[in-house]
């Protein structure tokens, strides 16, 4: 229950901020319509082009927006979690780079496209969410998960082999 409240104070937040600057805000009459409209609005990778993105060394940010419980238990090798109704606030302490592709992703895309068309307003200008989100790289690449993720200097139950991404 708390969890999905910061999510909607987290949301609420941001359409008061940006009502207060005169821009038109769009009116949904419920949270399907403003996720489609959303998911209209982005760019996706597939599962299967974003494993080659991650196996190619080049430099990128990869964004988990699933809640911490979520990722505590297992997240794609090198994800950076950052919840949903956080994001705003501390993308720019683990993304610096606006200008490096980011990747984001969450369970099955929903949150993950609204927070990719928020990022744009905060100046990311290459972002991509994962198709069907983390279920669906579960199904297709299991191999390539990270189980109970390391945070910081704390490491969790599993070890987990580096991934070459940018956190983890």
């Amino acid at each position: 229950m708390k969890k999905l409240f910061i999510f909607v104070w987290s949301v609420l937040s941001v359409i008061l901020m940006l009502s207060c600057s005169g821009n038109d805000i769009k009116k949904y009459n419920s949270v399907k319509e403003m996720t489609d409209d959303a998911k209209a609005t982005v760019e996706f990778i597939s599962a299967k082009d974003l494993k080659t993105v991650l196996e190619s060394g080049d430099k990128f940010y990869l964004i988990d927006c699933r809640e911490s419980d979520e990722f505590d238990s297992m997240c794609i090798q090198g994800a950076v979690n950052i919840p949903r109704g956080v994001l705003e606030s501390e993308i720019t302490e683990k993304a610096m780079n606006r200008k490096t592709t980011l990747y984001i992703y969450c369970s099955n895309g929903d949150r993950s496209a609204l927070a990719a068309n928020i990022l744009p307003k905060l100046k990311y200008s290459n972002v991509k969410v994962l198709e069907a989100g983390f279920d669906n790289w579960k199904a297709k690449y299991p191999k390539l998960l990270e189980l109970s993720p390391v945070r910081g200097d704390v490491k969790t139950k599993a070890t987990a082999k580096p991934s070459g991404g940018c956190g983890g």
